[in-house]
């Protein structure tokens, strides 16, 4: 099959992109205490960090048209609202392209009082809500309802981390089982729903019929990290029985960028039409934008 390069698809949008403020990407070090999710993934120095203006370089070059754009877990209330604010009035800066996410702790007291405000003063969602430490408990659930229910009212999407639970440790993958994953898909049914990595390999379990199908309408299932973890077959197996559609880019930037992924799902022996959806037509249907 020949190769699709960014420059061929029609519209890329990148679901999944993380994006750091002038002094948390120069000097990470007072961030991390206090800071359970943000010191999983970033104590290490070299864990990558960037801010405005190398998203925009890497979204020029890779052909980009719209990313969601988040920042992490925090823990600390100050901390998140700093940041988020931040990414607010960074993403007006280039409206109809950037995308803003509230990112945090959705275990937080505070978490809900923090999206209403986001979402007042102009955020598009919620997004990437991570527990790195812990699986889907039942108190964590309960929480996710409550962000879920107050993005359908808004009609936002919610962009949740989850992920494998077997294969090779790395930082960030938490204790996470299936029935977890499968649970909050069924606590939030209405809201637009991005599982991020695959969904942990739950549509893979799409062939279950009725058991998972039927409540997947308002989910979708983000790309970030897969070439890390999955086999290139896996998402050509998810577009099988779920449609390419419910697969979105996601490159989890800086992690990886757009033509690792367009490599990846050549490798999976996706078509032309497939490429098209996951790269991006399947994100504007779903987002609307």
């Amino acid at each position: 099959m020949t190769g699709i390069s960014a420059v061929s698809v029609i519209m890329i949008i990148d679901v999944h992109v993380h994006l750091s403020s002038p002094d948390l990407a120069s000097d990470r070090s007072p961030y991390l205490k206090g800071e359970v999710g943000l010191s999983i993934l970033y104590a290490d120095p070299a864990a990558k960090l960037v801010s405005t203006p190398d998203l925009i370089r890497e979204l020029d070059a890779s052909h980009v048209d719209k990313a969601l754009v988040m920042g992490f877990p925090f823990t600390l209330e100050d901390n998140a609202k700093r940041h988020n604010d931040w990414i607010l009035e960074e993403c007006q800066k280039y409206p109809d392209r950037l995308y803003p996410l509230a990112a945090f702790d959705q275990r937080a007291p505070w978490a809900l009082r923090h999206s209403e405000e986001f979402l007042k003063n102009g955020g598009y969602g919620l997004g990437e809500l991570c527990v790195y430490d812990e699986g889907l408990t039942e108190p964590t659930l309960e929480n996710l309802s409550a962000l879920a229910a107050l993005c359908r009212d808004k009609n936002a999407p919610m962009l949740v981390h989850v992920n494998e639970p077997i294969g090779h440790a790395y930082p960030g993958k938490a204790p996470m089982e299936i029935s977890q994953i499968m649970e909050l898909v069924i606590r939030t049914q209405g809201t637009k729903l991005i599982l991020a990595h695959f969904g942990g390999g739950l549509p893979l379990l799409a062939c279950l019929k009725k058991n998972v199908r039927n409540y997947l309408d308002n989910v979708r299932f983000d790309t970030a990290a897969m070439p890390f973890i999955f086999e290139p077959k896996a998402i050509k197996l998810g577009a099988e029985l779920l449609g390419a559609g419910s697969f979105l880019l996601g490159t989890d930037f800086p992690l990886l960028k757009v033509p690792r992924y367009l490599k990846f799902f050549n490798e999976a022996g996706l078509t032309p039409e497939e490429i098209e959806l996951v790269s991006g037509r399947a994100a504007a249907e779903f987002l609307g934008l």
